[in-house]
């Protein structure tokens, strides 16, 4: 197989290196080769407050989605590994009762219209809560 082949199999980086977006925030002290961040993919609940852990984009999106549709659980991750180019929300709640799934994913979407401009792509994982 020719070595041509090689040159397709490349993947281009939606983010700039670690190191880079570390320099630029201003924190000399980290080394030029230090790892990269682990992404912020952990689940997290609705609750009073998001979590401290979330990046900005992470936590604007969470406020927004909990102000408008009061959601009994919400999860929002920056699938990017804290660039924020890339986003999963995984949203419930009863709002959504009765709705088709692109009517619910509409839904969010328009919420987040402003927020998406900004986004290379965004997953959106819509349910209704159990009815008890």
């Amino acid at each position: 197989m020719p070595s041509h082949f090689g040159r397709f199999l490349r993947i281009p980086r939606p983010c700039a290196p670690a190191a880079a977006s570390r320099s630029a925030l201003g924190s000399a002290s980290a080394p030029a080769t230090a790892p990269a961040p682990a992404p912020a993919a952990a689940r997290r609940l609705l609750s009073a407050a998001p979590s401290p852990r979330m990046t900005g984009g992470e936590q604007q999106i969470y406020t927004k989605l909990s102000r408008e549709l009061r959601p009994t659980k919400l999860t929002v991750s920056d699938a990017s590994g804290g660039c924020g180019s890339m986003y999963v929300v995984e949203i419930e709640a009863e709002c959504f009762r009765g709705l088709t799934r692109v009517k619910q994913t509409k839904m969010v979407n328009n919420l987040l219209k402003e927020e998406i401009k900004d986004m290379h792509g965004m997953r959106v994982l819509c349910s209704v809560p159990p009815e008890q």
